[in-house]
C-alpha cells in the first residue's frame, strides 16, 4: 500500500486523482493517510533527509512506502558536483520518501511532472535503479528533459518493480 500523508494543505479531488495515477503506475493500493506536522523549528526550506527521519505519528504496515507530500520548498542537496534543486528524497529500499509540489501552487498546475517525481521516489524505495530510457519515470530527475516525460515506467521498469513488490507481498 502506497501511503500518501500531507504535510500542508491539498484539494480532495486533486490528491485523489494523484492515488489513482500511483495505483496505475505500481498496481497497489495509494491513498490519503491523512497529515502531519513538520516538527517544530524546521524552517524553509526543509531538510528533507531531516524530515524523513522527524516527522512523527505516521500509521502504516511493515511493507506500506509512505510518501510525505508539502508543497514548502526542500533545501537544496549538496552533491560532489555542487548544489542541486530538489523535488524530492528517498532513501533507496526504505520506507518513506518526501515530494514536494513547489514551485506549483497546487497538484494540478504541474501535475505531469509532480506525478513523474512522485513515481521516481517511489520506485526508489522499491529498490528501482536510475533508467537510461528517457520516457521512464526512473530516468534521472536532474536532467533537463526530465519535467517533460510522463509518468510512466519503461517495459524493463515496471518489470522490475512488480517483482520487487510481489517479493514485499510475500
Amino acid at each position: 500500500m502506497i501511503r500518501v500523508v500531507t504535510l500542508d494543505p491539498f484539494d480532495d479531488k486533486q490528491l485523489a486523482k494523484f492515488n489513482r495515477t500511483l495505483y496505475t503506475a505500481f498496481g497497489v493500493g495509494s491513498e490519503h493517510s491523512g497529515s502531519a506536522d513538520v516538527p517544530a523549528g524546521m524552517s524553509e526550506p526543509l531538510d528533507a533527509e531531516k524530515l524523513l527521519d522527524e516527522v512523527k505519528g505516521i500509521r502504516a504496515y511493515k511493507d506500506d512506502k509512505v510518501l510525505l507530500l508539502t508543497s514548502r520548498k526542500l533545501k537544496d542537496r549538496e552533491l560532489p558536483s555542487g548544489k542541486a534543486p530538489t523535488t524530492g528524497f528517498a532513501r533507496y529500499g526504505k520506507d518513506r520518501a518526501v515530494l514536494t509540489i513547489a514551485p506549483y501552487k497546487d497538484l494540478e498546475t504541474g501535475y505531469k511532472a509532480i506525478a513523474r517525481h512522485a513515481l521516481h521516489q517511489l520506485g526508489t524505495l522499491w529498490e528501482l535503479h536510475h533508467c537510461l530510457d528517457p520516457r521512464c519515470s526512473m530516468y534521472p530527475p536532474w536532467t533537463p528533459s526530465f519535467n517533460q516525460g510522463d509518468h510512466i515506467f519503461c517495459t524493463f521498469c515496471r518489470e522490475k518493480s512488480e517483482q520487487k513488490i510481489r517479493l514485499a507481498k510475500s
